[in-house]
């Protein structure tokens, strides 16, 4: 029997993960997530898989199979399975977070729920949830075996022998497929430039504590909202120090909710409190966490800063605890927030000088481990930018049992097959993205962000053609202008350039509005290009008085 693996996101990015495994009968899909948008795509919230493949193969899909609930792994499900009606199976924590986003949408979801260890049968495919240990607790490896083909989609994880939640990680879960004989590995590349091991998740603890004990005024904490592990922390040090927690931001509150229903995180009912009471304590009293560790402009650490919140703002005194790593793109944001803070009068803690934050992703050394453990006949990097699976290859040229063209490198859109457990052939599948704006929450096709792009970096022209009742055209157009202001003489130039070229898209006996639209399009076009040196978004225009 031959099986295949799709790539329709998450090889080439941070983000959108998700991946399509398939024989001719049955085929399933790991994980759907985000792509966190940075300032190269305007007014973009999010970045997610497009599903044209998946509707070439809906008729065999048996279900999507969650490794945890991170956003960029499970922040799309809830777009799929508006289009899809398929069960979805996953730990507690990571389907507990989607039921509260279908709840959200007045849209229920077949959520399975699984345990450790526990196998499942989907069409042809038995797929077998193993722990591993990450940032988030409930995380999981997928065994993915259909009769003479084995993979172990081994995503976000590190090697982690003292975890907040969870489990220790346990080699034996993994050397076992060893001696079961592994056709493919897909394992996390995020952390591949990193030498040695990554850090455990509890190894904060310590300058966590000092910072709270040695705060004298608010303290304002964030980190990614699906960090379920690290506000465990938060909450058992703020505990210790006397200190009350307020939640802002309805996601974090959400993730924090379902951890604490399912005995993730210890939440004492006098713990939480509200805004109005927080208001009333000392400021030493008092723990504000949350979101917007990345600077966004829609999220409650960006309104507070920046004034827009009129019910809580920075004072002197406050200090702000920013416990994430910056994903590429947001630095600039970060680093606004961050002089904000301070000309309100409040402090940031160095994470250069403190350890506030760990990876939940593996190192070189742990990688290394991963494939010793398992020793599969190939290695295929995912959920990384080119420079970490490129590294990710170099580096396993030096494991000898590992031949290097056994190292396979993907990107978004492939799709490769295995025939009797060997590599047959690589192909195409479509895989394209969808553009997601919360404000109004439109969705959008490439063309359309192109279009903003556009906009953003060379602004637009309208060029205004009006028809009059004889059927013929007042000259010169119409020219307006947004986003850049050209002298009055290049517009005249512009209106002389366009009278002069009229002729090659108006005939006076047969014309067409669609012909015309395009030949001032393209006119202007050249005539910005050839001038000026811009290209704006061009808006024709045709009206009939």
């Amino acid at each position: 029997m031959s099986c295949s693996i799709s790539i329709l996101g998450g090889v080439g990015e941070i983000g959108m993960n998700m991946y399509v495994y398939e024989t001719e009968s049955s085929a399933i899909i790991v994980d759907c997530g985000v792509m966190f948008a940075d300032s190269s795509f305007p007014g973009i919230d999010y970045v997610v898989p497009g599903f044209d493949y998946i509707e070439q193969i809906k008729h065999k899909l048996k279900g999507v199979f969650i490794t945890h609930g991170h956003e960029d792994h499970v922040g799309a499900v809830p777009i799929l399975l508006r289009k899809f009606d398929l069960p979805v199976y996953g730990g507690r924590l990571s389907l507990g977070i989607l039921a509260a986003k279908g709840r959200a949408r007045h849209c229920p979801f077949d959520l399975n729920f699984i345990d450790p260890r526990q196998t499942v049968q989907a069409g042809c495919f038995s797929i077998t949830f193993i722990p591993v240990t990450h940032s988030i607790s409930d995380t999981y490896a997928l065994h993915i075996v259909t009769e003479d083909f084995s993979a172990l989609h081994c995503s976000d994880f590190k090697i982690d022998q003292t975890p907040v939640g969870g489990e220790p990680f346990c080699p034996a879960d993994f050397t076992v497929l060893a001696e079961q004989g592994l056709t493919a590995l897909l394992i996390d590349s995020t952390n591949a430039e990193r030498e040695g091991f990554t850090y455990s998740e509890s190894s904060i603890r310590s300058d966590l504590s000092k910072i709270f004990r040695n705060a004298t005024g608010r303290i304002f904490f964030t980190t990614f909202s699906s960090n379920v592990d690290r506000f465990k922390q938060v909450f058992d040090i703020a505990r210790e120090c006397g200190r009350k927690v307020v939640l802002e931001g309805a996601a974090l509150d959400r993730n924090v909710s379902i951890a604490a229903d399912l005995g993730h995180i210890a939440l004492p009912t006098d713990m939480i409190v509200d805004l109005k009471t927080a208001k009333r304590m000392d400021p030493d009293k008092i723990c504000f966490i949350i979101t917007g560790c990345q600077g966004e402009t829609n999220s409650t650490l960006y309104r507070v800063v920046s004034g827009e919140r009129k019910d809580l703002s920075v004072k002197d005194g406050d200090l702000f605890v920013i416990s994430a790593r910056v994903i590429p793109g947001n630095e600039k944001n970060l680093i606004n927030l961050v002089n904000m803070i301070y000309k309100s009068g409040g402090t940031v803690v160095d994470i250069g000088k403190n350890r506030i934050h760990v990876s939940g992703h593996a190192s070189q050394e742990e990688i290394k481990l991963m494939v010793n453990f398992t020793r599969p006949k190939y290695v295929i990097p995912i959920h990384g930018e080119p420079m970490h699976l490129i590294t990710m290859k170099r580096m396993l040229k030096s494991m000898s049992m590992l031949d290097n063209e056994n190292v396979l490198m993907l990107e978004d859109g492939d799709r490769i097959k295995f025939h009797r457990g060997e590599f047959e052939r690589r192909d195409k599948v479509p895989a394209s993205k969808i553009f997601i704006d919360l404000r109004g929450h439109f969705s959008m096709d490439e063309e359309s962000v192109r279009e903003r792009k556009h906009l953003s970096r060379d602004g637009a022209v309208t060029v205004v053609m009006r028809k009059n009742p004889d059927g013929t055209f007042e000259l010169p157009p119409v020219v307006e202008t947004a986003g850049f202001k050209p002298d009055e003489k290049n517009l005249a130039r512009l209106q002389e350039f366009l009278t002069e070229h009229m002729h090659e898209f108006i005939n006076a006996e047969d014309y067409d509005n669609t012909e015309i639209k395009d030949g001032l399009r393209r006119l202007t076009k050249r005539y910005f290009k050839k001038t000026l040196d811009r290209r704006p978004l061009v808006i024709p225009v045709v009206t009939e008085k």
